[in-house]
């Protein structure tokens, strides 16, 4: 069975060279563990890889939405309407 991961932060904060290569180390531990949890509990190596990018995949593009809106959406207000008690 997986042992537990351990969590590693990045070297240092903002950007730097290799921070993505350092991300992909400090997560390994984690995906690993995901993956032997998933063979464990009866799915194939391959099922388990597929299921794992399928997952990042749909991440990304959750993550790639959100940037799209939020740029778009810039200095835009929704305010409630403001309709008379009267009418």
């Amino acid at each position: 069975m997986a042992k537990h991961p351990r969590y590693v932060s990045p070297k240092q904060t903002g950007l730097y060279p290799d921070r993505d290569l350092d991300c992909q180390m400090a997560m390994e531990d984690v995906f690993q563990s995901v993956a032997e949890y998933g063979e464990a509990a009866g799915w194939s190596e391959r099922e388990v890889a597929d299921a794992l990018i399928e997952l990042a995949h749909n991440r990304w593009f959750m993550l790639e939405a959100k940037e799209k809106m939020f740029e778009e959406g810039a200095g835009v207000i929704i305010r409630k309407d403001r309709t008379s008690p009267l009418h």
